[in-house]
């Protein structure tokens, strides 16, 4: 019966904010998702690889895998034998920005989606005095709609807050390090090119 009254009595201002912040709570779940298997196939592909090249002493055979492979470490190898280190580092660079593209995104949803449940909070509390100044009267029956107003927007402000943050930091603890590995790989590759000249 109190969730009925709740949104019964909800105003235009509070349900655009709860549209903003579904709108919020979407793309955030649509980039965790994404990223979540983008950077796991990433991750194993580069782990694959790695595997095949400590196993597998003939650079025949390795290349021919790296070219089937196609990981991020898989291109290293094949540019820096084929090519230079500038090439590989470029190329690298590239794919981080790549990787890196959304995070940007679930950051500020992170962080901003609180701040638009405030608002709606402090239009709901608005709300709930105007009420009071209208009827000329303190009582439950005169607050409560602007008051749970409030209350909705701040939980969905909040709802929509955790899943971004904690998508963010677990993400973009893998997304860095993949990019550790693929560094640390193209320096050893690099030193080891530079001693066989």
């Amino acid at each position: 019966m109190s969730s009925i009254f709740t949104f019964q009595h909800i105003g235009y201002i509070a349900i655009i904010v709860l549209l903003i912040l579904g709108i919020m709570s979407i793309a955030s779940w649509a980039i965790i998702i994404y990223k979540w298997f983008y950077l796991k196939s990433t991750a194993k592909s580069n782990s694959i690889f790695a595997k095949h090249y400590i196993n597998t002493p003939k650079s025949e055979s390795l290349k021919a895998f790296a070219e089937a492979n196609g990981s991020i470490m898989a291109n290293i190898y094949l540019l820096i034998k084929g090519q230079t280190r500038a090439a590989a580092e470029a190329y690298l660079n590239m794919t981080v920005r790549e990787m890196e593209s959304g995070f940007s995104w679930l950051s500020s949803i992170g962080a901003t989606s609180p701040f638009v449940g405030l608002f709606g909070t402090v239009w709901g509390i608005i709300n709930a005095f105007n009420n009071i100044g209208l009827v000329q009267s303190v009582s439950i029956a005169t607050v409560a709609p602007g008051i749970s107003e409030a209350l909705v927007t701040t939980a969905a402000g909040i709802f929509v807050a955790v899943p971004a943050v904690i998508g963010y930091n677990l993400l973009y603890t893998r997304f860095s390090s993949i990019v550790r590995e693929s560094e640390n790989f193209l320096e050893s590759l690099s030193h080891e090119k530079n001693q066989g000249t």
